[in-house]
């Protein structure tokens, strides 16, 4: 049953990738701002066949987008690293809407929220649907964003993932993913997605 449902998804994502690249290919992309609706999905996205979509359609079930946090303000504000974080990862998730979105972050100070539960309002002003998302929230480091999300990963049966952080931080980030990964025997690939 559940092989037949993989290909069912598998099929549907090369059909939806197939007809709007033959469709026209390049259409202009959403804006990244609030106004987008709510479960939109952008499959107008010039980056339909860059390395991270050929990647996530490989296997839509077992391919997901991890988004990194990031230290929240005082008030709870996101920092600019953050929101380009959010942005690029509401970019892959609304191009990708059959690949889940893991949102890693925990402690936030003294608010009562994690980071995972802000990037969850972030995400979806940007148009992700809450259904797609899966919170890490108690991760408060990148080797803890790590070692927890690779252990999810490895729970749901995940074949790999993308990672978004921004470009100074990428490197440390894919290097504590495989590390993880390596430490819990966990088969995983990593893609990176740079947000600036």
């Amino acid at each position: 049953m559940r092989l037949r449902t993989d290909l069912r998804l598998r099929s549907a994502a090369v059909l939806l990738a197939l007809t709007t690249a033959l469709a026209g290919g390049v259409v202009a992309a959403a804006p990244a701002h609030a106004d987008i609706n709510a479960g939109s999905v952008d499959l107008g996205s010039s980056d339909l066949l860059s390395a991270n979509s050929v990647f996530l359609w490989q296997s839509p079930p077992t391919r997901y987008i991890v988004v990194l946090g990031a230290k929240q303000g005082t008030l709870g504000q996101p920092p600019a690293v953050l929101q380009q974080r959010m942005t690029v990862g509401a970019q892959l998730a609304r191009t990708h809407p059959f690949n889940r979105v893991i949102v890693s972050g925990g402690d936030t100070w003294w608010l009562p929220v994690s980071e995972a539960q802000f990037m969850n309002i972030g995400l979806i002003h940007r148009g992700v649907p809450m259904w797609q998302m899966v919170n890490e929230s108690a991760s408060t480091s990148t080797v803890q964003n790590a070692e927890f999300t690779v252990r999810m990963l490895k729970s749901l049966g995940a074949t790999g993932a993308v990672i978004v952080t921004n470009n100074f931080h990428m490197p440390r980030a894919m290097k504590n993913f495989r590390d993880a990964a390596k430490a819990q025997h966990a088969n995983l690939l990593f893609q990176p997605a740079y947000a600036g």
